[in-house]
């Protein structure tokens, strides 16, 4: 095994170990995509560290050189401070005669990105190299509005105006002090999991939801 492919496994392990460490409660696996590399014939390790500082700022958030030659970043870092990672790359540069290797390694949480690890990958490249992107996919938008087809949306309680839930599309919930639950909806009758197991209905125009000692109202 040569020594790019050794260094670039084992940081494709680092950036799945990362990954999974700040991943969201959901369940979830890591894509994880390495072997892609480019030579240059011609050129110095300081222009290489340049251009993969940059590709690395075009797709992902603050790049780190984490050794010599060794480039790391990772998803965005939410409004409020905590971590929303679900994508990671490195870029590694190697002397090689009177130019250099680059090595790209990419690690995404699936399902909880919407664009796999080769495609991050082929993106770094092509930017290191100035060839052609193609635009990674994006979120698909979260539904807005009153709705009994699901329970998305900021939740206000109608006994504590204090509390507050927000359903997010993957089932998931959290409270306005970070405490965490979840949610299922069947027709009308829905289960959410929060200091225990509470049977609620919503209301005909998706707007309130009552029973198991909790009244909420939904804001749209």
């Amino acid at each position: 095994m040569t020594p790019v492919a050794n260094r670039g496994r084992l940081f494709g392990a680092f950036l799945c170990a990362g990954i999974l460490l700040t991943s969201a409660l959901a369940p979830a696996a890591v894509d994880l995509s390495t072997g892609l590399q480019h030579v240059v014939a011609n050129g110095t390790i300081d222009e290489c560290n340049m251009k993969a500082a940059a590709a690395l700022s075009a797709y992902l958030q603050n790049p780190t050189q984490a050794s010599p030659g060794e480039w790391i970043a990772h998803g965005m870092t939410s409004t409020n401070g905590v971590s929303d990672t679900t994508a990671a790359g490195t870029i590694h540069c190697f002397a090689h005669g009177t130019g250099y290797v680059v090595s790209f390694s990419c690690a995404v949480e699936a399902p909880n990105n919407p664009y796999d690890a080769a495609s991050l990958c082929s993106d770094l490249e092509a930017n290191f190299t100035g060839a052609p992107q193609k635009p990674l996919a994006t979120p698909t938008p979260e539904p807005t509005g009153c709705t009994t087809a699901n329970l998305i949306g900021t939740w206000q309680s109608d006994k504590d105006n204090t509390l507050t839930l927000k359903m997010t599309p993957d089932g998931e919930l959290i409270d306005s002090e970070g405490v965490s639950g979840s949610w299922y909806l069947t027709g009308m009758s829905a289960i959410i999991t929060y200091y225990g197991n509470h049977t609620m209905t919503l209301s005909a125009d998706g707007k309130h939801l009552r029973g198991g000692g909790y009244s909420f109202t939904r804001k749209c």
